[in-house]
Order: structure tokens, then C-alpha cells, then sequence
């Protein structure tokens, strides 16, 4: 949002623009000395030149008028318009700026062609305004002389530099080249002078024979189409033959022929470098009037030879269609290739772009949902791995706990075997009876139980059917296969450990068995053996009943 001081500064710069547009749009008004519905003032100054070194007679010199033509009142004129108008009233500061509209134009036919009634008549009949413009050029220049230029030309030095010294006292008419084709690229056969710009004096013959034969031109266009003028409706290239450039390059060739007589056509004017004078018509090379045509081979404005600029803002064309000639079919294919080829690259840069930034975007995705599963994963394993180190130091400490409880009954067990031992063999070295009392001893004491005898294989079938129920236990449960593999390693520790308890009890029952064995030999009483092995098998009830409370791991799933 622009400051207050900023919009004051524009209103006023604005206000000061439209001032200054309105005061040089005054001075054209007042330069010109009429109102929109009156024709202009045209008295000048002549000064007398010389005698033409040709036929003695006084030629006027060329008046400081210059002539332009508009539909629009000078209070409606474009700011471009009005641009060049003021390059006109720079370069030429002596020189009378006179403007014509619509309703001027008529009032001056009117005014200075009162006694020539088909001028008259076809000027105030002839509706097209392109036709009435080109007609109205004419006749100004041939009653009152001057300059004439189209509203969108552009004047870059003044006119009095416009002929050489060495033609001025021997023209009477001054014409441009607009196209000429033999110095293009083509080389085909076109040339035309210019109609935009047009330099002539007062009375001139040749602007007397050129209104003579648009004249004629006009009558033969409504003949041709069977209308009237007031009707006829031309097309863009009948304009251009009847009243245009090619009306005006036709008629020149015609004049100059019969002021010659020899043949005059464009191979006396094409590829010139510098001016031409033919009878009292003088040719300006192609840069002159023509430098910087976007359709013709021709100089440019700064190599310093073109005295004016037409920058072809006029709009006729587009209302007098009658379809494009081969050079514009063809400048339009290019440009519409061009604009296909343009078109084409940034679609195609577009679509790069779209995928490039898609494909980074997918990246970019792919690379957040890959971060985000990882911090998942790792979250997890280090769950799994607390929880399993948990699990770890629980079990590791139940084992310990157990181990320490089932050595510290064995050490007991064993020492209080032991000290039973001694004293049986001291009590029987002290008191051992004869062999007859023993062997009736034996005799008479009963035999031993078979469930004493089969008590170790019992427990070892329970602590079979225990493991095997805890083994089916722990199958229900979803261990992991880490934890399986270190349980099965606790329990195969566990078996090492209570199978050399078996050993060990196997090889105290062995010896017991020894004992007993002498014992009898000797009739020494039982009672003693039979306790311990009692002792020895309550020791494995222990074992199996330690067995059978650890928990059994589930069998390591297969890799």
C-alpha cells in the first residue's frame, strides 16, 4: 500500500502530464485557427526563388505548412499521436502545423474546389474513410502545397534539410521509396513510393495529374463492383491500387514518362544510394521515408540518411481484410511456428519441472516413512531388549537362588551321611556279634519294601511328565527365538548340573549297595543303610521337584 506522500506525488505528476498534453493540443488548436466544424486556415508567406534554369519561369518556394489528417478532434488525439506531432513542431518551429478532421476536410473541398463539381461530388460521396483520407491528401497539397504526413509519423530532422541545394530550384515535388523488393532478400518485382509522406509546392503539375487519376480510379472501383461510392466497400488491396501508394508509384511513372518521353518505371529508381531527379519529381532513396520498413530491405534511423519514421499504428488494414499476401502468410507461419516451438518448450520445461519437484517429494516422503520405521524398530528392539535383560536377570537370579538352596541340602545331606557312616562303623567295630547272630538277625528282619527299591526311577518319571507339561506350557507362550535359544542353553545347564547330581546319587546308592552287601556278610543290622538310602532318595525328590518347578523353554524355531 503506497504512502500518502507517494499518491500525491503521482496524482501530481499526472496532473502536470495532463496540463502539459492539453496545453500542446492548445497550441495545435490555435496554430491551426479553427474550430472542429470549420475548415483550417491556409493563407502563408511564398517568397519568390530564382528562375528555373529550364523554362525561366519563378517557381514559389515549398510553404512551411505541414499537413496531417484525423478522424478524431485534437482534444481526443492519442498521447503517441500527439508525440509525433510535437517532433514535427520541434524540428520545424517556422512552419504552420495545420490539422485536418472529418468536418474540416469536407468544409476545405468545399471552400477551394467550389467550381469543379465532380471533385466535389465524389469527395462528399465517397464513404470510405481510408479512400477520403488519401483523396484529401491530394487535394490540399495541390491547392496549397507543403508537407503532408500520416498522423503516426514521426519527423527526425528538419525540412529544409530535406533537398539537396544542388535540386532544390528544380523540384517541385518530393516522393520516398516504400518497397523495393530488388534490394530484398526475394528479389522479386515490387516497388512502390510512399504515400504516408509527401513533399510538394503550391499547384503542382503532377499533384493535378495525380488527383486526375484517382479520380478516375474511384469511378472505374464503382463501375467494376456495380455500386456507387456512397456503397462501395473495398477491400485492403483495392485501397492501395485506387487512391494508395500504388495509385500514387503509377501515376508518377505515367507523368514522368509523358514529361520525358521515354519509358519511366522502377528500374530508373530501384537500388538507389542517393536522390534522383526526373523532370521536376525528385526520389529520395529508401531510407529516406522508408528507413526501418518491417517488411522491406532498408536502412535503419541511426545510420543518419532517414529524415522521417512511420511506426505504423494505423488500423485500416484489420477493417479492409481481403486476406494476407504471401509475405504475411508466410511471416505468419514463421510466427506461428514459433510461437508452437515456444509453447512447446515451456510445456515440456514445465512438465520437467512438475516431475522433478514430484519426484522430490516422493523422495522426501520415502525418507520421512523410512526415519519414521526406524525410530519404530529401534524403539522396539530396545523394548525387546530391556524386557529380555529383564527376563534374563530374573531367571539368572531364581537359578541361583535354587542352585544355592539345593548344594547347601546336598552339602548337608552328605556330611550328615557321612558322619552316620562313621559312627555305624565305629558302633560295629565296637559291637559286632558272631556270625550266627547275625545270619539269624538276618533271618529274622523282613525284606525291603519294592517301593523303597523302585523310589529313584519313580522320580524320575515324574520329573519327566513335569518337563513335559512345561514344555507344553511354554509352546502356548509367543517367545521369541532369542529367548527360546537362551532358555534351552539355562535348561541344558540345568540338566549338566542334575545329571551329575544323578551320578553322584548312583554312586552313593552303588556304595550302599556295597555297604549293605558287606553288612550282610558280617549281619551287620541294615537299618542304618536303609536310612540313608532313604535320605539319597529324598535328595532326588528334591531334585526332581526342582526340576519340575523351572521353567521349560519352548524348542528354538528353525532358522
Amino acid at each position: 500500500m503506497p504512502s500518502p506522500l507517494c499518491q500525491q506525488l503521482r496524482k501530481g505528476t499526472f496532473a502536470l502530464s495532463t496540463l502539459m498534453f492539453f496545453f500542446i493540443l492548445q497550441q495545435l488548436w490555435t496554430r491551426s485557427s479553427m474550430s472542429p466544424n470549420s475548415p483550417i486556415s491556409v493563407s502563408s508567406t511564398l517568397v519568390k526563388t530564382p528562375a528555373d534554369a529550364q523554362n525561366g519561369t519563378a517557381l514559389e518556394d515549398f510553404p512551411k505548412r505541414i499537413w496531417t489528417t484525423s478522424r478524431l478532434s485534437p482534444m481526443r488525439i492519442k498521447k503517441d499521436d500527439a508525440d509525433h506531432v510535437r517532433t514535427w513542431m520541434d524540428q520545424n518551429p517556422d512552419h504552420r502545423y495545420e490539422l485536418l478532421t472529418d468536418g474540416g476536410a469536407e468544409t476545405y473541398v468545399k471552400d477551394h474546389f467550389p467550381q469543379d463539381s465532380k471533385i466535389l461530388d465524389i469527395y462528399m460521396t465517397l464513404n470510405d474513410y481510408i479512400m477520403r483520407a488519401d483523396l484529401i491528401r491530394y487535394l490540399a497539397l495541390l491547392k496549397d502545397g507543403g508537407v503532408y504526413n500520416d498522423l503516426d509519423v514521426g519527423c527526425l530532422r528538419p525540412i529544409d534539410l530535406w533537398i539537396p541545394p544542388a535540386f532544390k530550384d528544380s523540384t517541385s515535388v518530393v516522393l520516398g521509396i516504400e518497397v523495393d523488393n530488388e534490394m530484398g532478400p526475394d528479389k522479386s518485382k515490387l516497388f512502390e513510393l510512399v504515400n504516408w509522406t509527401i513533399m510538394t509546392r503550391r499547384n503542382a503539375p503532377f499533384m493535378k495529374f495525380l488527383v486526375d487519376r484517382v479520380i478516375e480510379n474511384l469511378e472505374r472501383a464503382a463501375a467494376k463492383h456495380n455500386t456507387t461510392l456512397s456503397s462501395l466497400q473495398p477491400k485492403r488491396q483495392e485501397v492501395i491500387d485506387v487512391t494508395g501508394p500504388a495509385a500514387l508509384t503509377e501515376a508518377a511513372f505515367q507523368y514522368l514518362t509523358a514529361k520525358t518521353q521515354t519509358t519511366v518505371n522502377m528500374q530508373n529508381f530501384t537500388k538507389m544510394r542517393r536522390p534522383k531527379l526526373v523532370a521536376d519529381i525528385l526520389v529520395l532513396p529508401i531510407n529516406a521515408f522508408g528507413a526501418g520498413h518491417q517488411v522491406q530491405w532498408s536502412g535503419t534511423d541511426e545510420d543518419g540518411s532517414a529524415l522521417v519514421h512511420h511506426y505504423f499504428a494505423g488500423s485500416w488494414k484489420t477493417n479492409h481484410f481481403d486476406g494476407p499476401t504471401e509475405e504475411e502468410k508466410k511471416a505468419a507461419e514463421a510466427k506461428k511456428k514459433e510461437e508452437e516451438d515456444r509453447k512447446r518448450k515451456e510445456d515440456r520445461k514445465r512438465k520437467e519441472e512438475e516431475e522433478k519437484k514430484k519426484a522430490e517429494e516422493e523422495r522426501r516422503r520415502k525418507e520421512e516413512e523410512d526415519k519414521k520405521k526406524g525410530e519404530e524398530e529401534k524403539a522396539r528392539k530396545e523394548a525387546e531388549a530391556k524386557q529380555r535383560q529383564a527376563e534374563m536377570e530374573h531367571q539368572a537370579g531364581e537359578q541361583d537362588h535354587e542352585e544355592g538352596q539345593g548344594q547347601g541340602h546336598e552339602d548337608e545331606q552328605e556330611q550328615q551321611t557321612d558322619q552316620e557312616q562313621e559312627s555305624d562303623q565305629e558302633e560295629q567295630t565296637q559291637q559286632e556279634p558272631p556270625a550266627e547272630q547275625v545270619q539269624e538277625g538276618n533271618a529274622n528282619e523282613k525284606a525291603p519294601k519294592p517301593e523303597e527299591k523302585v523310589s529313584y526311577e519313580i522320580l524320575k518319571q515324574e520329573r519327566q511328565r513335569a518337563m513335559e507339561d512345561l514344555q507344553r506350557v511354554n509352546a502356548v507362550r509367543g517367545k521369541t527365538r532369542e529367548e527360546a535359544i537362551k532358555k534351552i542353553i539355562a535348561d541344558r545347564q540345568r540338566d549338566v548340573i542334575e545329571r551329575k547330581k544323578d551320578e553322584e546319587n548312583k554312586k552313593k546308592l552303588a556304595q550302599l549297595e556295597e555297604l549293605k552287601a558287606k553288612q550282610k556278610k558280617q549281619q551287620i543290622p541294615v537299618q542304618d543303610t536303609d536310612r540313608q538310602e532313604s535320605q539319597l532318595s529324598a535328595s532326588g525328590d528334591k531334585s526332581a521337584q526342582s526340576q519340575k518347578n523351572a521353567p521349560v523353554q519352548q524348542p528354538a524355531p528353525k532358522p
